[in-house]
């Protein structure tokens, strides 16, 4: 008895449940891409932090290894002042300036590569110049 009202009910409300499963899925498949995409965010910045930490890593060890043994030499203040651009005696600041007048390129001889008018020229002179 029961069996056959469970079925009755289901053949009368089959198009709801079918629509419902449809809501159902969609919803499911809804959230399963945003737990995905929260996810590959997650791993993301995980990656980001480890290569930020690698990065201070690095910087503390240059410092120590390096640059405290650079300033503590007795050439750290000729190479601090040139770094704060303070010169020396006999120092001169040297400015490099373009000319006002262009070069003027010879335009009259091409090379013997860039001679030919056309693709097919430069085509016909290669072959020619394997074959001979």
């Amino acid at each position: 008895m029961r069996k056959e009202y469970i079925q009755k009910i289901v053949t009368r409300h089959w198009n709801k449940i079918k629509v419902f499963w449809w809501v159902f899925a969609i919803i499911v498949m809804l959230i399963a891409i945003k737990t995905y995409i929260n996810y590959s965010a997650i791993i993301d910045e995980i990656k980001k932090v480890n290569d930020n930490i690698n990065n201070k890593e690095q910087e503390i060890a240059y410092a120590e290894n390096f640059y405290s043994k650079y300033l503590d030499s007795e050439y750290s203040m000729y190479f601090l002042s040139h770094k704060n651009n303070i010169l020396f005696d006999g120092e001169y600041i040297i400015k490099i300036s373009t000319s006002e007048k262009p070069i003027e390129e010879n335009t009259d001889t091409k090379p013997e590569w860039d001679s030919h008018e056309t693709p097919q020229d430069s085509r016909q002179h290669f072959i020619k110049s394997k074959i001979n």
